[in-house]
């Protein structure tokens, strides 16, 4: 079928659920920002785009819903650095979108012209530049699955003068992840652990928050298996502090309880959490994080 290109870019969003985008609209952005009120696109016009990341970052972190990050091409863009690399690390999956200085005069000092691929290639889990207009909905479509799969920030790069093209287009298809299969032989062999072991305990972090109904989930697991639950590093809303199994958070000024339960433990069920060093790192003169412990994660 026959659209312009920021019409498949918005059937493109539409297709995956996203209607919420942060930041300032530039000339770059226009041809798209003009039709998002009828595609029921709520843009939240900021003050700063450091702000605006921030506000994205919040806002998918705390509906679950994919939200964008959008600015002006050059100046206002390299004001997303911070916010794009605080949802980095906070495994945030927000869509940063970045319009570039036209493609026919990229490399002569085009208007506000930055290297825009490099500036946040270490802040992002995938990145991709639309090469061709009658390319740019495959390519969203890739960079939001990208997001999803990595639970991070994807950026999709746009050359300003891509959009108000007519393109013949068929709009990709939208796949749902299930990693169910692939956990399968990884849950048998922790499920031998857990119902054997004569000490175990939990340790929530991040992904325990994110994921639907993770808290919950292992909240039953622990009154099941009476066992106590830590939480990571700054991660101290991944299970219920009036909980009467909660042990605190682990590292850094965290709980010494929760260091002494972890060191007695025999099994470690660890839920959402990649053990970053604030979270595994010794306290109160105890190294508790057992360094002979075996990985049965699959």
């Amino acid at each position: 079928m026959k659209m312009t290109t920021e019409e498949a870019f918005v059937k493109t969003l539409q297709m995956h659920g996203i209607d919420n985008a942060f930041g300032i609209i530039g000339s770059a952005m226009m041809p798209i920002s003009d039709i998002f009120p009828d595609a029921g696109i709520t843009f939240w016009d900021c003050a700063h785009e450091t702000s605006g990341g921030m506000m994205a970052d919040g806002f998918t972190r705390a509906t679950g819903k994919m939200s964008m990050m959008i600015a002006q091409n050059g100046p206002g863009i390299t004001n997303f650095v911070t916010a794009v690399k605080t949802a980095y690390w906070n495994h945030t999956p927000v869509l940063l979108v970045t319009p570039q200085a036209a493609n026919k005069t990229i490399g002569q000092g085009g208007f506000q012209e930055m290297e825009q691929m490099n500036l946040f290639a270490d802040c992002v889990a995938y990145q991709e530049e639309v090469r061709d207009p009658s390319r740019i909905a495959e390519t969203l479509n890739r960079v939001i699955m990208q997001a999803k799969r990595a639970s991070g920030p994807a950026q999709i790069n746009v050359p300003r003068d891509f959009w108000t093209q007519v393109i013949d287009i068929e709009l990709p298809a939208s796949l749902t992840l299930n990693c169910h299969r692939a956990a399968t032989a990884a849950f048998k062999t922790q499920q031998i652990l857990l119902s054997a072991a004569k000490f175990p305990v939990i340790l929530n972090g991040a992904g325990a928050i994110l994921s639907k109904g993770g808290i919950e989930a292992s909240r039953v697991l622990a009154e099941a298996l009476d066992a106590p639950v830590c939480v990571g590093y700054q991660h101290n809303d991944a299970f219920p502090g009036n909980h009467p199994l909660y042990a605190g958070p682990l590292g850094y000024n965290g709980s010494k309880a929760g260091m002494e339960l972890i060191a007695k433990a025999d099994v470690v069920l660890c839920l959402g959490t990649r053990l970053n060093p604030f979270s595994t790192l010794p306290g109160y003169g105890m190294d508790y994080w057992p360094t002979d412990a075996k990985d049965h994660s699959g």
